[in-house]
């Protein structure tokens, strides 16, 4: 959500209110709008911190009293102080503007999380609603219902996952009594308490129904009502049961699933009391599910061959990571210290070894493996996707495995530690935009990538994208280093946003060197060895009298030519390997520049181009041509 690049001066719709915060607040870009206000990114001049400004539509701040009623309320939610509250630094009416400064949460909505990802898991969205319910129980204690509690309202800090709670006491249904302004209502009645919208005195207990309708969606991804109008939404709020959470989504615990269903009574004695018994509630439900699970036999266990390959695997995604972070840098600012605030693993981190991890048995828990992993500073993500390959592919340790001596062998021969190569770009446009464009181009002519599985979750979560690279028969031809040079069947791809910038996103493509190593041994092998029997070969020819004449007497001057035109034909079986990962590196860039084309496609012409025709056979088009 925060930007680095360039913003232009505030447009003509700002330029008033630009003019009136001068010196107090800079403006950057809009964040988002709906029929009770806009929210811009700005810039607190005297602090210099980045603030949401929530500004009321002119509309509405020409009428005396709603504008003192919204800045009445910002000051009222500014007395609120919770880790799970957007804070609200400052409500004030400047030059006819009125508006409130808010701290800026880089991150996305839940709303946003769910329509890109579909239906969340369980213990994400316990995680998500208790953090929510502790938020409303702490604004309940001190007189303040929030009265719009919904997905668009409940934000998902980027950087710790932490959802916090925004526009408290602001969003009134009574700010906007016609009902019919599409921004503000139809965002707002699929969450509205029955007393509510029958326009009875609410308690927080309608908040806790209003979360329940949260709950619903995030884990099954439709709603409890839905109609073609707000009133026929508002009016089976009221009267009509809503569908239990398991008709809809079998896949959710029981016991989950229970605490949603009592979220949704029509009764607000019938619901849970307060936002802590909430949270408590939730918090016995996903224990419980826990040991259904256990006792279907489904115990996050692991084998020791496994968690070792994870522990490696995890520290050389990292290192890898490190090493193209730092080449960013690099070039980007001509200096070899990486970016204030961002560290390169410790040494214990790349360098780790698994056999010092002094874990007794031959079957580690998940959470065991993890811990060692963080002991010894490899990253939580890297370890779940190292766990996420294990998970993936069948005796993946022992197949992945790469044997002692054949890497030295490997070194020796390819002149390389290199096992993993891989090209980054920066997009300008947020991870949920490029995603869509990723699968257009990679997966149409002439590339034509073919998904096989998603590792570690969803893309946008930080999840791999695992592509098998198809062969020259298949019709493309952009992979011919890749596929044929270096015996590299898969490409993996992640994306991520910018740090501290969501609005861009950094795309990687990553082979794994080392299933293609044995046959790369064996080329360099075949070099040396086919160049040594041919000077051994052309040697004896020329000799062939003089072995005659002087007997053994030249047998060591012709192998050591053999061995001198051996080595030298290994010395450019080194270069031509070197050669081989610039090729692919040259694909792969390639491959993320198509990206970049339908990107650019997009902004231009408001959508993807159609994707190109794979190449067809000359018989074929003659026969085209023909008809």
């Amino acid at each position: 959500m925060t930007s680095t690049l360039q913003v232009p001066s505030p447009s003509g719709e700002f330029e008033s209110l630009s003019n009136a915060l001068e010196g107090q607040y800079t403006i950057d870009r809009e964040l988002g709008r709906g029929g009770m206000g806009i929210v811009l990114l700005a810039r607190d001049v005297r602090l210099d911190r980045q603030v949401a400004l929530k500004v009321l539509p002119p509309a509405l701040a020409q009428q005396q009293e709603t504008r003192e009623r919204f800045l009445r309320e910002a000051r009222m939610a500014a007395q609120l102080s919770h880790p799970h509250i957007v804070p609200v630094h400052r409500a004030d009416d400047i030059g006819g503007f009125a508006f409130f400064a808010m701290g800026f949460v880089d991150g996305e909505t839940l709303g946003d999380r769910v329509r890109d990802r579909g239906a969340l898991a369980g213990d994400e969205v316990v995680r998500v609603l208790r953090e929510v319910a502790w938020a409303l129980a702490y604004a309940h204690a001190r007189g303040i219902v929030h009265r719009d509690i919904k997905p668009e309202n409940i934000l998902l800090e980027r950087s710790s996952g932490r959802a916090i709670v925004t526009d408290f006491g602001i969003a009134r249904a009574d700010f906007n009594p016609a009902l019919t302004q599409d921004g503000y209502v139809l965002g707002t009645v699929h969450y509205m308490s029955p007393e509510q919208s029958s326009g009875e005195p609410l308690d927080g207990r309608s908040d806790l129904y209003a979360l329940g309708c949260v709950g619903f969606f995030a884990l099954s991804g439709r709603l409890p009502f839905e109609g073609q109008s707000p009133q026929a939404i508002l009016v089976a709020h009221a009267t009509k049961e809503p569908p239990s959470l398991r008709s809809v989504a079998p896949h959710v615990p029981a016991a989950l699933a229970a605490v949603i269903d009592r979220c949704l009574c029509k009764r607000p004695a019938d619901r849970f009391a307060s936002g802590e018994a909430l949270a408590e509630a939730l918090a016995r439900a996903l224990s419980d599910a826990e040991l259904e699970a256990r006792a279907e036999g489904t115990t996050a266990i692991i084998s020791g061959d496994d968690a070792m390959a994870v522990w490696r695997r995890a520290a050389e995604l990292q290192a890898e990571a490190a090493s193209r972070l730092e080449a960013r840098v690099r070039a980007t600012q001509g200096s070899r210290q990486l970016t204030p605030g961002v560290s390169a693993p410790t040494g214990a981190a790349v360098g780790f070894d698994a056999s010092e991890a002094a874990i007794p048995t031959d079957a580690y828990r998940l959470r065991d493996v993890e811990a060692a992993a963080a002991e010894a500073g490899i990253s939580h993500r890297y370890v779940a996707l190292a766990l996420a390959e294990i998970k993936a592919s069948p005796n993946a340790a022992q197949r992945m495995a790469v044997p002692a001596w054949k890497d030295r062998l490997a070194t020796r021969l390819l002149g390389t530690t290199q096992r993993t190569l891989s090209v980054a770009r920066i997009f300008r446009h947020p991870a949920r935009v490029v995603l869509p464009a990723l699968g257009r181009a990679l997966q149409s002519a002439p590339y034509l990538l073919t998904l096989r599985d998603t590792l570690g979750g969803h893309p946008l979560d930080g999840g791999v994208l695992a592509f098998d690279v198809p062969a020259m028969l298949d019709g493309s031809y952009k992979w011919t280093y890749t596929r044929y040079g270096l015996n590299a069947k898969e490409v993996r791809v992640t994306l991520a946003p910018v740090p501290g910038d969501a609005s861009r996103c950094e795309v990687s493509m990553q082979v794994d060197l080392r299933p293609g190593l044995g046959a790369n041994i064996a080329v360099s092998s075949i070099f040396a060895g086919g160049g040594s029997v041919c000077a051994a070969v052309i040697s004896g020819a020329i000799a062939k009298k003089a072995f005659a004449m002087v007997g053994m007497a030249l047998l060591g001057p012709v192998l050591g030519s053999a061995l001198v035109v051996g080595a030298g034909v290994l010395a450019i079986a080194l270069p031509l390997f070197r050669w081989q990962l610039g090729k692919m590196e040259s694909e792969l860039a390639a491959a993320l520049a198509a990206v970049d084309s339908v990107l650019r496609s997009r902004d231009i012409f408001g959508e993807a181009p159609p994707p190109p025709l794979p190449p067809q056979a000359d018989g074929n088009a003659s026969l085209l041509l023909m008809g």
